[in-house]
């Protein structure tokens, strides 16, 4: 029970951001219900505790969560320009990536989603299509560069550590 107490503070965290407050109540209502669903999720869904199925350091999810804020300003300046300007080009690509683990994939998925100017719509290990207001480009390469390279950065080495793990 000790080691779930990040995962705790977390859900609790979030909870509080959801609620937009950080009043006791607010803080008590996170934890009352978070353990719950940390507990239903340790023990059905997942069939083991977090910890076990997920390790993603905390060093490396502050830095994929500070990616993720500067590529969030970054496309919503992008995106209001394009609009203005009146140079929407909508096209739909498909991304190629070399994360497979799922976690990884779908942590990626929605950075790209939360991205203004881009919407993953579907997500197969391998394989993303996204839909994006600046289609500057259909080769897969190049527009993944341009889209997620820096989140798939950020999570390539997590994925080579579980592989090292695993092996």
């Amino acid at each position: 029970m000790i080691r779930a107490v990040p995962i705790l503070a977390a859900l609790t965290g979030v909870w509080c951001i959801w609620s937009e407050s950080f009043s006791p109540l607010i803080i008590l209502q996170g934890a009352v219900l978070s353990l719950p669903a940390l507990l239903i999720t340790n023990r059905i869904v997942l069939h083991a505790s977090y910890q076990q199925r997920y390790r993603i350091g905390i060093l490396t999810m502050l830095r994929y969560i500070g990616v993720l804020i500067t590529a969030i300003f970054r496309s919503g300046w992008h995106a209001i320009q394009i609009t203005l300007s009146d140079r929407l080009h909508v096209g739909v690509v498909d991304l190629p990536t070399e994360l497979h683990d799922p976690l990884l994939g779908v942590l990626t998925a929605t950075a790209i989603t939360l991205t203004p100017g881009t919407v993953t719509i579907d997500y197969s290990p391998g394989r993303y299509k996204v839909v994006w207001i600046d289609c500057s480009t259909t080769d897969p390469q190049e527009a993944a560069g341009m889209i997620k390279g820096n989140f798939e950065r950020v999570l390539l080495p997590v994925q080579e550590q579980l592989k090292e793990e695993s092996s």
